[in-house]
């Protein structure tokens, strides 16, 4: 029997990534002065960033048993008190080590979130046969473009204690209300996985590197763009180009906007070439832009502020255009390498991906330190240009559609 979906139902799990992605993000838009309130050097900065992954790797390793044992409900409440209570308290953190173990901690609670919400969302459209996962990430990359729009709005006017406060402590109370609204429809913990699925543990945590890692280097190359980008982009601009801390967060708008637009179309693409072919042209494209806008911004910047500031809102916007696609891509072609279960095979990718840029992420806070972010940029801006030489890439075409 097919299962029928509820407004009620439908309605809260959309309001649920949505909330997920106002808050995810929202510090992302306020790096310098997070960073300003660490009193921490570039090199430092991003070395605390990075240990984030550390947190990630562990969550991935046990969410899934957690989610088998409990149910949804008691992760996403569990995890997202930890998620948002992280959040609201980086921007009163002083103290580097202690911004450490709490970012840690809200990376193991980020992931364990959303490994719960993906599970439910998964499982309900399974049995209802509406394919929702596409719309449940359309509205987390519209929560995310919508606090962007926000901090560009407020970051003027008020502190950034403030802003995460106000905004986190507001999302956390509509969260709460959203999982309570569908606990009749919330998997519960006697709703077993798959047998054919096994749990993640320690001794395959990394399968991935020695089983397929022609396709794990790869999926590395694909999102360095991405994740330095979060992880930067503010910082750049307003270090290098001398934008204001307003104005800073304009090429991580124009990112994130090159980015949905590219996951919303990219079942387009696939319409008339394989994903190899697209994956092929973008990284070079892509990452080629993505080098020559930033290093033509950094050397206009002391001639033209409106030129150099032209030039890496061009660079960012074509890097998040043509590398919106790639995960989803990468992710189907490695599903259809393997003889495991598309679970499993993400699963592993996650993990391997988290080992592989946590040591990618190091390099680049050094560099960072050591000459300037621009030049630490272009580490992950050839990485996008290498992809285009792995010409293995995609033996079988994987007729799935993909917007995320």
């Amino acid at each position: 029997m097919t299962l029928i979906v509820t407004s009620r139902e439908r309605r809260n799990q959309f309001l649920l990534f949505f909330y997920f992605g106002m808050t995810t993000l929202a510090l992302a838009t306020r790096a310098p002065n997070l960073k300003a309130n660490l009193h921490v050097d570039n090199g430092t900065y991003g070395t605390l960033i990075s240990f984030g992954a550390v947190g990630g790797v562990l969550s991935m390793m046990v969410a899934g048993q957690i989610v088998d044992r409990i149910g949804v409900g008691p992760v996403l409440i569990s995890m997202s008190a930890l998620m948002y209570g992280s959040i609201i308290s980086m921007p009163h953190i002083h103290t580097p080590w202690i911004y450490l173990v709490v970012n840690i901690a809200f990376a193991f609670g980020l992931n364990a979130y959303n490994i719960g919400l993906h599970h439910q969302a998964l499982r309900r459209q399974a049995l209802s046969g509406e394919r929702s996962i596409p719309k449940m990430h359309g509205a987390w990359s519209l929560g995310t473009l919508i606090s962007t729009v926000l901090a560009i709005i407020v970051t003027s006017h008020v502190s950034l204690a403030w802003h995460i406060d106000v905004l986190v402590g507001a999302m956390w109370v509509g969260t709460l209300w959203s999982v309570l609204q569908m606990r009749p429809f919330l998997i519960s913990g006697s709703e077993k996985r798959d047998e054919s699925e096994p749990p993640i543990g320690i001794k395959s945590a990394f399968a991935m590197l020695t089983t397929d890692r022609y396709i794990a280097i790869a999926y590395l190359c694909a999102v360095m763009v991405e994740f330095s980008t979060n992880n930067w982009v503010t910082l750049s601009s307003h270090q290098e180009i001398k934008a204001s801390t307003t104005l800073s967060i304009v090429p991580y708008l124009m990112f994130m906007l090159g980015m949905t637009a590219g996951r919303l179309n990219a079942h387009r693409l696939l319409a008339i070439k394989p994903e190899a072919y697209w994956i092929r042209i973008s990284s070079r494209i892509g990452g080629s832009s993505f080098m020559i806008f930033l290093l033509l911004a950094k050397f206009a910047a002391p001639h033209s502020f409106a030129a150099a500031f032209t030039l890496e809102i061009l660079g960012f916007f074509i890097g998040g255009l043509c590398g919106s696609f790639f995960a989803g891509f990468i992710t189907q072609i490695a599903s259809a390498r393997s003889n495991l279960p598309a679970g499993v095979v993400v699963a592993q990718l996650g993990l391997a991906i988290s080992a592989l840029s946590f040591v990618v992420q190091l390099i680049i806070s050094w560099v960072a330190q050591s000459t300037t972010i621009t030049y630490a940029l272009m580490i992950p801006g050839a990485l996008m240009i290498s992809l285009s030489f792995f010409k293995k890439l995609g033996p079988r075409e994987v007729k799935v559609q993909v917007t995320h």
